[in-house]
């Protein structure tokens, strides 16, 4: 079986790792805490707490258990991920989010969240718990403002994510293939429960490695020769259209056309990089003008587009493995009727 190559397009800039200090309360901490014996995540929570990234209730306990706020959740993210406040946009906090007190210590965080593209609900209540749906979709969307990294996505059941909303979704997908996040063994990710002090370092440790290690995909060198596509959508299954590219005016029939990767933008724009293959050199072709199609499939909620690029990236099958349910099949997907059964 094949796996398409996908890429989320996001701005390129680099991870800063030595991070400014970020907290889920507050308090200072100068040893190991000592409520963390035993749990699994043990070693992250202390490499963050060493690193200055990460401080205790006191100054030697965790409260690993304890939930986090949003208040406390968007602090971490916006010094975790080092964003920045954009001084040409409106700076009052107000304006983004209805009840956030302006003078508050936490306002300016959620400022730069909103600015940097983290959606932070208007009417959230910084008190309040936040979620491990919520927490998870943050994160993936801080990841995107720090490059383009390649992820293998293959669609994987969330048996309790029904009632998710399709951008919480496409976050929790990216995330699992990413390795990021995992679900139990009845394949449930409890998106509604509150999200613990544990569970939010170890996400953002592992988010932020995963940043170090690795390397964004270069920008593609616009070629001298291009190839126009028309992209035609048809409803596949619930949340899914299939996408039709097809690239006119070849000068035969061995000319094919590969969809190499897709990029999911922040503005729910995919974009489809497509590439041109040249004929089998020991096949005869007949001279006459044809066309190629490609197929894959994307989320419904997002617009497409097409972008030529000089050579492949990714795998030259062009059927995506982005299912609506179930698991990927062993072959790649030729007929709507094939992902709709699944």
């Amino acid at each position: 079986m094949k796996k398409q190559l996908f890429n989320y397009n996001t701005t390129k800039t680099a991870i800063v790792c030595g991070i400014l200090a970020a907290s889920l309360s507050f308090g200072t901490s100068a040893f190991a805490f000592s409520d963390l014996w035993g749990n699994p995540a043990e070693a992250k929570i202390n490499a963050l707490q060493s690193a200055g990234i990460i401080n205790g209730v006191t100054q030697d306990l965790f409260a690993p258990k304890s939930k986090m706020t949003n208040a406390q959740g968007i602090q971490l993210l916006v010094n975790a991920f080092d964003l920045k406040m954009d001084t040409k946009q409106l700076s009052n906090a107000n304006y983004y989010i209805t009840r956030v007190a302006e003078k508050s210590s936490y306002s300016l965080n959620f400022l730069i969240a909103q600015q940097n593209g983290l959606s932070v609900d208007k009417m959230v209540n910084p008190k309040d718990t936040m979620t491990r749906a919520q927490f998870a979709h943050l994160i993936h969307q801080a990841i995107m403002t720090k490059g383009n990294f390649p992820v293998t996505l293959m669609f994987i059941n969330i048996s309790d994510g029904e009632k998710l909303t399709p951008d919480v979704s496409n976050s929790l997908q990216a995330l699992l293939n990413m390795k990021l996040i995992a679900l139990s063994d009845d394949g449930k990710f409890r998106p509604n429960e509150a999200v613990t002090r544990s569970e939010a370092a170890v996400l953002i440790y592992d988010a932020t490695e995963y940043i170090k290690k690795t390397l964004p995909v270069k920008e593609v060198v616009t070629p001298t020769k291009s190839y126009e596509a028309i992209v035609a959508l048809e409803k596949a299954a619930a949340g899914v259209n299939k996408v039709s590219l097809t690239v006119n005016n070849l000068p035969n029939p061995g000319y094919t056309t590969s969809i190499n990767r897709i990029e999911f933008g922040i503005d729910l724009t995919a974009t489809l990089y497509f590439s041109i293959n040249q004929p089998d050199p020991d096949q005869m072709n007949i001279q006459v003008i044809s066309k190629s199609t490609a197929v894959t499939y994307v989320p419904s909620n997002y617009k497409v587009v097409a972008q030529y690029e000089a050579s492949s990236v990714g795998v030259t099958d062009p059927f995506s493995l982005l299912l609506p349910y179930g698991e990927a099949p062993t072959t790649p997907i030729k007929n709507p009727e094939d992902l709709i059964a699944k």
